[in-house]
């Protein structure tokens, strides 16, 4: 999915012909024109907000990172 933001506010979401198309018919007849004017398509992750929906339901939303090395085990 795609989604189309005028601004940082979310417009349109869709696959991304439609959103091209939206912002075409929408906000002028080239996406040059638009994107100049700060129209944004970007690509949305579905699976990005149920990662964080869980992490929020087991009450973590602090990233799992390896645990840091000590010197001498680098050695």
């Amino acid at each position: 999915m795609f989604q189309v933001l005028d601004h940082a506010n979310v417009v349109y979401t869709g696959e991304l012909s439609q959103t091209t198309q939206y912002v075409i018919e929408h906000y002028g007849n080239s996406l040059d024109e638009a994107i100049r004017s700060g129209i944004r398509i970007m690509y949305a992750d579905p699976l990005r907000h149920l990662n964080q929906a869980g992490e929020a339901l087991l009450g973590s939303t602090v990233p799992a990172f390896w645990k840091p090395a000590e010197e001498w085990e680098l050695d």
